[in-house]
């Protein structure tokens, strides 16, 4: 069917080894890659942490005032802390919609 020469031969296979080393070497940079958690880790620095968080903190987050600050804050004091972010919609003021928009502003100490 192809009638290729030597040299072209060699050429071709040469190409073939080269894309499949690529595709493998690029499967094991994503397999075992650390990046993930490197993200993940930078992700959170930018983070408020709601256990710790001073009311100027809690209100840089955008519509959070500061009521709704205060609020948050009694709640934690009351509560001996948040156990997870999720309890911000037992806040007055956060209703479900206004959770989706700032729960990924918050974040738990992990100590």
């Amino acid at each position: 069917m192809f009638n290729f020469t030597r040299q072209e031969r060699q050429v071709l296979l040469f190409l073939i080894s080269i894309a499949l080393i690529g595709a493998g070497a690029s499967f094991l940079a994503k397999r075992y890659s650390k990046v993930k958690v490197m993200i993940n880790n930078y992700q959170d620095i930018w983070k408020i942490d709601l256990n710790n968080s001073s009311q100027e903190a809690l209100m840089s987050v955008s519509g959070i005032g500061p009521a709704l600050s205060e609020r948050i804050i009694e709640y934690r004091d009351n509560q001996s802390g948040f156990k997870e972010v999720e309890e911000l919609k037992n806040i007055k003021g956060i209703s479900g919609y206004k959770y989706e928009k700032i729960k990924e502003y918050f974040t738990l100490d992990k100590q």
